[in-house]
């Protein structure tokens, strides 16, 4: 039994291979579109609701309370949340703001449970 995988690809002739390389592979790794039909509903339903982007770790009821905001403005949630990042940033480098990292699951936090 011969335990080497490359033993037939060593007995080809170069002049046995249908392309050069340089031809080949391109034509091996051009892409296929997908025929499988994807369910998309889940993505509508965040553009409906207007989450453009989600970040992790931030808790449904301050994402829902953000929504709040933007809806009683009628703005996009992006812009309550930019302002409020912007306001923070202003208030972190004022000194009125203070991050205190703790380590928590192995790991450094802000907040640990």
């Amino acid at each position: 039994m011969n335990q080497d995988p490359f033993a037939d690809l060593q007995n080809i002739a170069s002049d046995d291979v249908d392309e050069e390389p340089s031809v080949a592979v391109p034509n091996v790794l051009k892409h296929k579109p997908s025929t499988s039909s994807r369910n998309r509903k889940w993505e509508a339903d965040q553009r409906r609701n207007g989450v453009v982007a989600t970040y992790r770790g931030i808790p449904p009821e301050l994402k829902a309370k953000i929504a709040k905001i933007a809806r009683k403005h009628h703005v996009p949630v992006g812009e309550v949340a930019r302002a409020f990042l912007e306001h923070a940033l202003v208030a972190y480098k004022a000194g009125e703001l203070e991050l205190n990292a703790q380590f928590g699951t192995g790991k450094l936090t802000l907040y640990p449970e």
